[in-house]
């Protein structure tokens, strides 16, 4: 069998026109996943092409239509435990490890909106203004080293009044 386009082994469709019910398999290439959202998409991806599924033989096998399978494989929305257990069942892959990788997404995605809504709290109020500290020079211009334990104590103070500004701010807000 020749090998297809992203090395799926396949050369057409069911029609033998070299369609497959989507005008092509994307995304089977290994992109660059770098949140957990975008390796459940990915993985997601894989197995799909891996298993020759289209968008419309998804929607056939499960109770989502083929634009929520274009959604949820391409990173527009994130798929559900539901989506991703009839995702696996329609593949015929253990849904386990896809499952521990929406468990990630999720968590993730908590977390980017609390900080975000922290942020936005934050961002309407006065800017915090942070003391300059002059650094000893030099004859040359160049810093003075010799004082680098308090550089540090100073960075310190400077830093725990940032984060008691940061935790008041965000206890007003509640």
């Amino acid at each position: 069998m020749a090998v297809g386009a992203h090395g799926t082994g396949r050369t057409g469709g069911a029609n033998g026109t070299g369609e497959t019910g989507d005008r092509e398999c994307s995304g089977c290439g290994g992109g660059e996943a770098t949140t957990p959202w975008a390796e459940l998409a990915a993985e997601m991806r894989r197995i799909k092409c891996a298993t020759e599924l289209s968008y419309g033989k998804l929607a056939q096998r499960t109770h989502y239509s083929r634009s929520s399978w274009e959604r949820f494989l391409n990173q527009k929305q994130l798929p559900t435990r539901v989506a991703v257990e009839e995702f696996a069942a329609a593949a015929g892959t253990d849904p386990r490890p896809l499952l521990l990788r929406l468990e990630r997404s999720l968590a993730h995605e908590t977390a980017a909106r609390a900080a975000a809504a922290a942020h936005e709290r934050v961002r309407g109020r006065e800017p915090v203004l942070v003391p300059v500290i002059p650094v000893p020079r030099r004859a040359s211009g160049r810093p003075e080293l010799g004082r680098p334990l308090g550089l540090i104590a100073a960075g310190a103070l400077v830093g725990g009044g940032l984060v008691g500004v940061l935790s008041r701010a965000a206890r007003k807000s509640r």
